[in-house]
């Protein structure tokens, strides 16, 4: 019985139906999503200012006021397209995890295999997209190598730029192994700064591992925590899930202050912290939002473009024996204001 549950319409309600894989960054600063129709997505930002409105002499009538304006670009979404093969193979030895005496079928086996692979195949992805929006808060832009082979050594370079500037970097007496270090008044003020350039107060404080050793063990804070009986700053460290913790707040500044210990094997194979250690981000939630590119793809012989964040395609090779599984997607993180954040090295 032919259950036809590799067609991309029942492939998409599956997709779809699956539980989504939480990042800290992605599902904190850029949590929403908008799809396209076509493979070319219209990024737009802005630069926040502050005009006033100018006085006006008696009997002149009033001043026309040009527009706030913000960039605009037409990007075509990168592709995202990490597939699967089941083989033979694959359906006649037991699976991980399946009883040892199970009595499975390959048909069923593959219904299994289909769905491990889907969800596989989506964390994968979630966890590009955790990078590239990494990649947004720490540089403003995105470097990203098209592979065109399975051995992963010709590429095609894409760059997005959001020409960022709000970054820091600390040296000599001010870094923050440093005695002479003054780690509450360099939070305040970059704090302000954010609130100059784009005009909202940053909420949350992520810092890297060794910025956050330095920061809690510091005499300064220490003695806020102290002397004024935890009112300028509060330590209730929490584990928030596996990646994240919850440190405290500093309730002068309206600062919740983060850890998060998570990694990835960058593209040359070396495993990396998602937040540099070095490094703090200052910011608030709900900056932005992952804009996705319709994917274009053969379907029945016929080329059709599908809307989606998603985009699943199963087809059979017979002459290997194989059956074939893609998840496509083709995201790009877009800032609604490239100032409304900050970084800094303090190491």
């Amino acid at each position: 019985m032919d259950l036809n549950i590799y067609r991309t319409q029942t492939l998409l309600k599956a997709v779809r139906l699956m539980m989504p894989v939480h990042s800290f960054l992605r599902s904190t600063f850029f949590p929403g999503q908008t799809t396209f129709v076509t493979e070319s997505v219209l990024v737009d930002y802005k630069k926040s200012k502050r005009k006033m409105a100018p006085f006006v002499a008696p009997r002149a009538g009033g001043i026309t006021m040009e527009r706030q304006g913000y960039s605009v670009q037409e990007y075509r979404a990168p592709r995202i397209a990490p597939q699967r093969s089941i083989t033979i193979d694959d359906l006649v030895i037991r699976g991980m995890g399946e009883n040892i005496l199970s009595q499975q079928t390959p048909a069923s086996r593959q219904a299994d295999l289909l769905g491990r692979d889907l969800a596989e195949l989506d964390e994968m992805i979630t966890r590009r997209e955790e990078w590239m929006v990494r990649e947004i808060l720490f540089g403003g832009k995105i470097t990203m190598k098209g592979f065109v082979d399975n051995a992963l050594t010709v590429t095609v370079d894409q760059e997005l730029d959001y020409k960022f500037e709000n970054s820091i970097v600390l040296t000599s007496g001010d870094l923050w192994s440093a005695d002479t270090s003054t780690k509450y008044e360099d939070l305040k003020a970059w704090r302000l700064r954010v609130i100059q350039k784009s005009g909202i107060a940053p909420k949350i404080v992520i810092f890297g591992q060794d910025a956050s050793t330095e920061f809690v063990n510091d005499a300064e804070i220490q003695k806020k925590l102290n002397q004024f009986n935890g009112t300028l700053v509060i330590m209730k460290p929490s584990v928030v899930d596996d990646a994240v913790t919850y440190i405290g707040v500093l309730p002068e500044l309206g600062l919740e202050l983060y850890t998060y210990n998570e990694w990835y094997i960058d593209d040359d194979g070396t495993e990396k912290p998602m937040i540099p250690t070095d490094h703090v981000l200052m910011g608030h939630r709900n900056m932005g939002e992952l804009l996705y590119g319709a994917v274009t793809q053969l379907e029945g012989g016929q080329f059709v473009t599908i809307e989606g964040t998603r985009v699943p395609k199963s087809w059979a090779e017979e002459g290997s024996d194989q059956r074939l599984v893609r998840l496509t997607s083709s995201p790009v993180p877009r800032p609604d204001d490239i100032d409304a954040w900050l970084v800094a090295k303090v190491l």
